[in-house]
Order: structure tokens, then sequence, then C-alpha cells
């Protein structure tokens, strides 16, 4: 379901927690859509924990999280369950206290996990300000669960998967549009080596 895929660069620069992130990189990656109107969280879990090569369904990570119509998953339910499968792998997720909005931090997050450590992190968007949803959707604040699985440092953009059923999809993006579509406080679930 998952395989790294290395993309060349020029020369490395330091990522966070001072390991050398390459100037651009990608995972190869089988997107998933969600498989109701309330499951991008664990669509998204899903496809996150499989670049841990675990593999667990969207039915089965919603029961854990108690995702529920028409309000989906609650935010502080995550954690506690990805954390559960990827512990024993020496990994947690979290999430940053600082940084919400600040395209530069993205990017350093970003390519630290995708980049150093070859995994795919969460990231919480409000679906109406994602540059493929403009105009799709009819109110604002439309709380919503996307994956990074790429980034192009020098281009300053960031490769996404949307679990959305009618316009995700693989995405890329500039940093600085996706930093501005994130949701304060639960922006991302950054993934910590233990």
């Amino acid at each position: 379901m998952y395989k790294r895929q290395a993309t060349p660069t020029s020369s490395p620069t330091a990522g966070t927690k001072g390991l050398l992130s390459p100037l651009k990189y990608k995972l190869s990656l089988t997107g998933q859509r969600q498989q109701n109107g309330h499951y991008c969280v664990p669509a998204s879990s899903s496809m996150s924990l499989s670049t841990f090569g675990v593999k667990v369904s969207q039915a089965t990570l919603a029961k854990k999280m108690k995702t529920a119509a028409p309000g989906g998953t609650k935010g502080n339910a995550v954690a506690p369950v990805l954390n559960a499968y990827v512990k024993s792998k020496g990994f947690r997720f979290t999430v940053p206290k600082s940084g919400d909005g600040n395209a530069l931090v993205l990017m350093d997050r970003i390519s630290t996990n995708v980049g150093d450590y070859h995994k795919a992190p969460l990231l919480g968007v409000w679906m109406e300000q994602l540059p493929w949803n403009k105009g799709k959707v009819d109110r604002t604040k439309v709380p919503h669960a996307i994956i990074a699985y790429g980034y192009d440092k020098l281009a300053g953009t960031i490769t996404v998967y949307d679990p959305g059923r009618s316009t995700g999809g693989s995405h890329t993006v500039k940093a600085s549009t996706l930093a501005k579509a994130l949701q304060p406080g639960w922006n991302m679930y950054f993934i910590e080596k233990l």
C-alpha cells in the first residue's frame, strides 16, 4: 500500500530536530476517498498509518475515534488512537502549540515528517479555503482533514491527498495557501520520534 520514492535533490537543508531534509520528496501513496461524508479523519488516518506499514480500515478507525454524523471526529480523539498504532514503531502524533498559519513553519514540519521520517502527517483545514473547493462549499468554517505526502522547498509547494468524495484526490498547493487554510489549534498532527 505504501512505497518510498525519493526525488533527486541538489543539496540537503536542515529540518526540525537537526535532521537533513531533502529539498523535495514525495512518498508513493495509495489514496483513499472517505467512505461517507463524515469520514475525512478516518480516511486520512488510514492513509497516514499506511506510511508506518499499518493497514487499518476507515470503519475501524471511525469506531475507535467515535466518529459520528453529522459532526465527524472530535480533534482530541485523533492522536490517542493514532498513537496506539505507532508507539511500538518509535513514533507519536502531537498537535503543535504554535505556528498556526506560518508557511515556513508548515514547510519545515512537513519536510521533517515526509522527507526525514517518510511518514504522512494529517492536516486539519477549513474545507472551503482549499483552492480546489473554492465556490463549491456552501458555508464557511467547514472542518476537514487531509494528509501531506510530498513537498518541494524550492517551489514552495506541498502535495496533499484530500479524501473528499467530490473534489478530493492529489493536489499540489503553495505552502502559503495551505497555511492560511489550517484550522487554528488543530492544524497538524505532527509526527515525532519517541
